[in-house]
């Protein structure tokens, strides 16, 4: 169906499984911040161990992201169940083991069990889990929709990071101690608390998604291959060739995702540093809740506009979102904080960390070859983990020769460097008949 302007709307029926794939993606935003937050300070809080320790599990479960999200990807591509669907399986097995593991971590009485926990039972079920979650668009929302379907998405992906957030806020009020140095540590209680809600929603959307989510009827899906035919295809100059714009993508997206990992790492230190009270932080947060909300729906009809598409959003998007970093480290020179210019800072920032989002992923979505989304996914995937490298270094070295708030001055160097990239990149969408 297409309204007045061309533009074509959602069916009921697309509707209905885009609120299924939104809650989707809204578990896998709390479950991942909770995981990267709470494992971490886990093991400082309860285990009492030094930053070493974090530094370990976390690389070797970065590493086996990289691995898993490759072979969930070939393996969902090639699974053919006429009764369970494509994707759903991996949703049911990636919930349940994820969620049952994240809940068992919060026992975790030593360092090599929490590491077993998190780097193979959480790394390998929840990699699962995100490669079916983020292939689920492109397979059942065709390309004029996907602007839109992604819009839902991130917003509600946002909800889930509230989540997250706020099951940090609520522990630390009801289970945090003094730990003897001016600071504050969680108890064991407060993890399990926590770690169980996170691992509970994490299970139930599982379920909800294998039971009730769509997939196209296995009649319709491309041929299988096998495996190990389908991992020496990602080294094939055929291959690559003909993916082309899939890769250009790839180098567009780990420059524009190596600016948030500038200042990510970094994010939490430098807003307690300001010690703004706790209703200062709300109020910022109401500022730029609804602008947020507000313009990440516009950025998703605008990109299924074939006036407008993906990539000619891109640019503006990036240019104006990038004003809110070169802000920061004037609203950090005040002697008292302005909330309403920490609000319209804060609104820029999140325009470029959450809204953004939208386009970039649907027109990544677009370049998926129909036949290998779930491999070429975890190929976009090895991006996340180089952009944080990159990113961090850059971030670090900054917050120690200059200050921490100039960091945020440099993460748009990155993001407008990325423009370029992405202009060589072909627009995906459709023009209007």
């Amino acid at each position: 169906m297409e309204n007045k302007k061309g533009v074509k709307v959602f069916t009921g029926f697309v509707l209905s499984q885009m609120l299924i794939i939104g809650l989707l993606f809204t578990a896998a935003e709390s479950f991942g911040m909770i995981e990267a937050e709470m494992f971490n300070t886990y093991l400082d809080h309860v285990l009492g161990l030094a930053p070493i320790y974090i530094t370990i599990m976390v690389a070797l479960s970065a590493m086996v992201g990289l691995i898993t999200m490759i072979v969930f990807g070939i393996m969902s591509d090639n699974t053919r169940s006429t009764r369970f669907g494509r994707r759903r399986p991996y949703l049911l097995i990636g919930g349940l083991g994820a969620g049952v593991s994240m809940i068992v971590f919060a026992f975790s009485g030593n360092f090599l069990t929490a590491l077993i926990i998190d780097v193979i039972a959480v790394g390998i079920a929840s990699n699962a889990f995100y490669t079916a979650q983020r292939a689920i668009i492109p397979d059942v929302v065709d390309v004029n929709h996907r602007g839109r379907a992604n819009s839902i998405a991130v917003n509600l992906s946002t909800v889930g990071l509230g989540i997250g957030i706020a099951l940090f806020f609520i522990i630390n009020e009801l289970f945090g101690v003094p730990d003897g140095n001016g600071g504050t540590n969680i108890t064991q209680e407060g993890y399990i608390l926590a770690l169980s809600v996170g691992g509970i929603i994490f299970i139930c959307v599982g379920i909800i998604g294998f039971l009730w989510l769509k997939e196209p009827p296995v009649s319709d899906m491309p041929p299988k291959k096998k495996f190990i035919r389908e991992f020496r295809e990602i080294f094939n100059i055929k291959e690559l060739k003909k993916n082309r714009d899939f890769y250009k993508f790839v180098i567009a997206f780990t420059i524009f995702n190596s600016g948030n990992s500038v200042f990510l790492p970094f994010l939490f230190i430098f807003i307690f540093d300001l010690g703004l009270s706790t209703l200062t932080l709300i109020s910022i947060l109401a500022i730029a809740a609804p602008f947020l909300i507000i313009v990440t729906v516009l950025l998703g009809r605008f990109a299924d506009n074939p006036k407008f598409g993906r990539k000619r959003l891109l640019p503006p998007t990036i240019l104006i979102g990038s004003i809110g970093f070169f802000l920061v480290p004037l609203s950090a020179m005040t002697t008292e904080p302005i909330i309403p210019l920490y609000g319209f800072v804060f609104t820029l920032i999140l325009v470029m960390l959450v809204a953004v989002n939208t386009p970039l992923n649907a027109w990544h979505q677009d370049l998926l070859p129909e036949r290998t989304r779930g491999k070429f996914l975890g190929i976009l995937n090895i991006t996340r983990t180089l952009s944080q490298v990159i990113g961090v270094i850059v971030g670090g070295i900054v917050a120690t020769l200059i200050s921490i708030e100039w960091i945020f001055a440099f993460a748009p160097i990155f993001y407008i460097t990325s423009i370029p990239f992405f202009l060589t990149i072909k627009e995906t969408l459709p023009d209007k008949k």
